[in-house]
């Protein structure tokens, strides 16, 4: 079943929310077994309490027949007693509910009670009608019979419902059950605690480590590097994930188009014009006596834009080489200051035509490098500041080493380079000057190839403008030592 990241928060927040609503339920009955347990301890102080006031009542009878004071008030009181101790085992009866020995039981005494009440409304009545001559005697006669009854209503374990009754009032579970619900209550927030933060912890570290997966291969998409697997699941980091590998899968297609379109151009330019320019070379020498002056500059500018193209060409073979990451770097010990050197003879040929002077001052410079890629990087420096200098003027380069790097720097006198632009200055195809980029040639590639081969032998490269004019490209690598 696929899940969103919606359904899979909604289904975290559910797991603590179910163990609530259990731990809710459990609490609600011990809330009703509270309940319970408090009318249960009710009813049983009614029945004691019931129980206290028919003994009261029953000790009134005894004593009032013990001392019988004849006919009058004193039957009326008996009388009233009496059917008050037949509504107080109503009670009892009522209070038993489903308890059917206690029902019985009090039925017995209520019924023995009724039987004494009949005997009790006849003397009474034999006595109202004045045919008892001895009126004492008959009372004696119906207290022992009223005895008989009373008897018989404790022979049927009336007053064992006052001891039943204090001794269910004293296994009161309501304390216990209240410490139950304490205890529930405690442990029910310590684990929902536990549970919400597990929950959260193992949720976060998921999304998080999909996150992070999705965010590496964004930035190999970038890089160009091979991606990562794919996330797995179906909701939106997944779908994203997938996103990003088809867009890979296609850029490495219209990347490798792009290289053989590269590759084949190049190799079509290159010898074309390796062959135009051998036959100009070849016109030129064998008709130097016959050539006048503009077609001798004819010749000149031939070769000039043969050279210009086949730079570009070789340009444009280096950035793919560096993007395809199949351009080799083969570093040995060497002496910078040779490569510095190899540099400044091969721009010899460019200074002569603008009369521009180089000033040296160079070092010792012992490095691990590749001797070739570094001499291309200070050729192409120096061909810059040759080509950006205004004629007659001066370019310096240093040398330096110092606490273990080695900086290289290439000042010139030309306009420098504007502050918005020296951070973009080493990006592919930009130029400071259009005009003057037009007019000088260039591809726009060579501070991006100067760049990239420098940070592969872990160097770093700058430029900056001098005051009052001028610019300054500089380099910094580890020395060897």
């Amino acid at each position: 079943m696929k899940f969103s990241l919606l359904h899979k928060g909604l289904l975290l927040v559910s797991i603590p929310l179910c163990f609530e609503v259990g731990i809710f339920a459990m609490l609600l009955h011990l809330q009703n077994e509270l309940e319970a347990e408090a009318s249960r301890l009710n009813r049983c102080r009614l029945i004691g309490d019931t129980v206290a006031k028919v003994t009261s009542e029953f000790l009134y009878l005894e004593e009032t027949f013990q001392h019988f004071p004849g006919p009058g008030p004193a039957l009326m009181g008996v009388h009233q007693v009496i059917n008050d101790m037949l509504a107080d085992f109503d009670k009892l009866i009522s209070l038993a509910g489903s308890d059917l020995t206690m029902k019985n039981d009090v039925q017995k005494c209520a019924s023995e009670l009724a039987a004494a009440n009949s005997d009790f409304e006849e003397l009474r009545l034999r006595l109202s009608t004045g045919e008892v001559e001895n009126k004492k005697a008959e009372a004696h006669a119906f207290r022992n019979k009223f005895y008989i009854h009373l008897r018989n209503i404790t022979s049927f374990g009336l007053w064992h419902l006052a001891s039943r009754s204090a001794k269910e009032i004293d296994s009161d579970r309501s304390s216990a059950i209240r410490k139950q619900a304490v205890v529930l209550l405690k442990c029910a927030l310590t684990v929902s605690c536990l549970i919400g933060f597990l929950s959260a912890a193992l949720y976060s570290k998921y999304l998080i480590a999909r996150l992070q997966n999705l965010s590496r291969n964004a930035t190999r998409v970038g890089q160009r590097q091979a991606l990562l697997p794919r996330v797995a699941g179906d909701d939106e980091i997944a779908r994203v994930d997938k996103a990003l590998h088809d867009a890979a899968a296609e850029i490495n297609q219209l990347q490798q188009v792009r290289e053989e379109i590269i590759g084949m151009v190049s190799h079509d330019i290159r010898s074309p014009l390796t062959t135009i320019k051998c036959i100009g070379d070849a016109l030129v020498a064998s008709l130097d006596e016959h050539l006048d002056d503009e077609s001798r500059q004819n010749f000149k500018n031939i070769d000039e834009n043969c050279n210009r193209i086949l730079s570009i060409s070789k340009d444009l073979l280096d950035i793919q080489r560096l993007d395809s990451g199949t351009m080799v770097i083969e570093k040995s010990e060497v002496d910078m200051r040779d490569c510095v050197q190899a540099a400044i003879k091969a721009t010899e040929g460019l200074r002569h035509n603008r009369s521009i002077s180089i000033e040296p001052h160079l070092v010792e410079a012992p490095a691990l490098v590749d001797p070739i890629r570094i001499e291309q990087v200070v050729t192409n420096l120096l061909s810059n500041a040759i080509k950006f200098s205004p004629r007659n003027g001066i370019v310096t380069v240093e040398l330096t080493n110092k606490d273990g790097w080695l900086y290289f720097s290439v000042s010139d006198q030309g306009k420098g380079i504007p502050a918005h632009l020296r951070k973009d200055i080493f990006n592919r195809f930009q130029q400071v000057y259009i005009d003057d980029a037009r007019l000088k040639g260039g591809s726009g590639l060579g501070l991006a190839i100067a760049k990239a081969l420098i940070e592969a032998h872990g160097g770093k490269i700058g430029a900056e403008s001098l005051s009052p004019k001028g610019s300054r490209f500089y380099f910094s690598l580890r020395a060897e030592s």
